[in-house]
């Protein structure tokens, strides 16, 4: 299942990338992370990565995850992730990766952080 990024520039000055599909390697999860390195360059780094629709994540798509943070942290900014689904969670935790990566249950809960760090 190939990866889609929807983004939407949100009145709050978040920006919001909806995922759906596998977060894997290859071409797409590429454009994912230049997506967000083309957002940090244009000075926008309050970012919400929806992954409500995304049922797996490898081990390519956490390291991509754990550098766009990275990226946006160096900015300045905040990365925060929402709608985690159980199965990507659990591979987050295994990995130890959820004590990297900042997650709320909706997209609604990581603007409401944003906006409280901010």
């Amino acid at each position: 299942m190939s990866l889609k990024v929807d983004r939407s520039s949100l009145e709050s000055g978040v920006e919001l990338l909806a995922l759906s599909g596998s977060l894997t390697l290859g071409r797409d999860a590429q454009n994912f992370e230049w997506t967000v390195e083309e957002l940090v360059k244009s000075g926008k780094t309050q970012i919400v990565v929806d992954l409500n629709a995304v049922p797996f994540v490898d081990s390519a798509g956490i390291g991509i995850l754990v550098g766009c943070h990275g990226k946006v942290s160096t900015a300045g900014g905040h990365f925060r992730l929402a709608g985690v689904a159980d199965r990507v969670l659990n591979v987050l935790r295994i990995t130890k990766v959820d004590s990297i990566l900042r997650m709320d249950a909706t997209v609604a809960d990581s603007i409401r952080e944003i906006a409280g760090a901010a």
